[in-house]
């Protein structure tokens, strides 16, 4: 079973209203390698282009519900 390829990211803290948005979610990315117009959260938080950083790994306070799902996707 191959994994669920995924970006770790946050929105940007200039961005941030809430502490939820300053969390580490999990995106799943698509696997033939498309970037759609935003990427959805395995928690269902939505981020678009330019609003979002991109972390090399979990970093701060990580969202448990896209932990949790992405343990379940792979």
């Amino acid at each position: 079973m191959n994994a669920q390829p995924h970006l770790i990211a946050r929105v940007r803290p200039e961005l941030a209203r809430t502490e939820r948005e300053l969390s580490c979610h999990l995106f799943p990315l698509p696997a033939d390698g498309t970037l759609p117009a935003s990427l959805r959260a395995y928690c269902g938080f939505d981020i678009v282009p330019g609003q979002a950083e991109q972390l090399d790994g979990p970093a701060g306070m990580p969202c448990m519900p896209c932990l949790l799902q992405a343990a379940l996707a792979s």
